[in-house]
């Protein structure tokens, strides 16, 4: 294809300017290199780096709190530091403007990420998480089709499944995974935590269909 177009770019350029020893004018052979030059593939753009995580990279002068944030189905990774503490409440920031709502360590609201969870109530959700044994209702808001705030009901269990070992960022931390599971709409969604004593050292916490659940990660 591209050689039959090359040959009518020099069919109908032949006539510009005096012909030269290759049967083309000068300007009509300029002309004809630079139509060609537009024909060649282009090399594939190297696809960007990812970016490495380290403990001194999402640290270095931060002096609050900081955490690890995954989204895997989206393919995202940030870090986020703390900018907003009211009682058992932090308000946690990227640099390019996620915010991710924590109550106790549990997921209490998200922006940025488009589907977003708008805020939840867990207040049973906490203490059966902490004992790792339970039965109890979650309750999740989010904006629906018609612009209203919409409640979606869960209802939850969770199971001790003993002693595990964390890394975060080159850190161990010896915890145990108490693993949430909830009926959301006849379907069951997971969420894992891993605690010791009333630290959450990490945890995979659902926010909505489009954006899956997101891995946390306390680094300080």
């Amino acid at each position: 294809m591209h050689r039959l177009i090359a040959l009518s770019l020099m069919a109908l350029l032949s006539g510009c300017g005096s012909p030269s020893q290759d049967g083309t004018a000068p300007l009509a052979r300029q002309i004809l290199h630079q139509s060609l030059s537009l024909l060649k593939p282009k090399a594939a753009r190297p696809a960007p780096e990812p970016e490495v995580f380290t403990r001194a990279s999402v640290t270095e002068g931060q002096t609050g709190p900081v955490i690890l944030v995954s989204a895997p189905k989206l393919g995202a990774k940030a870090s986020l530091n703390m900018i907003q503490e009211s009682g058992p409440t932090k308000s946690y920031v990227s640099d390019d403007g996620i915010l991710l709502l924590l109550q106790n360590g549990l997921l209490a609201g998200s922006r940025g990420f488009g589907d977003d969870l708008m805020s939840s109530e867990h207040a049973a959700a906490h203490r059966a998480i902490l004992n790792g044994t339970g039965n109890y209702k979650r309750v999740l808001r989010y904006i629906n089709s018609t612009n209203q705030l919409e409640a979606v009901a869960l209802t939850c269990t969770v199971t001790d499944h003993g002693a595990e070992t964390v890394t975060i960022l080159g850190h161990k931390h010896r915890a145990r995974r108490h693993v949430e599971t909830c009926d959301l709409a006849g379907r069951q969604i997971e969420n894992n935590f891993w605690i010791a004593e009333k630290t959450m050292w990490k945890s995979q916490q659902w926010v909505s269909d489009q954006v899956g659940s997101l891995t946390i990660e306390q680094v300080q």
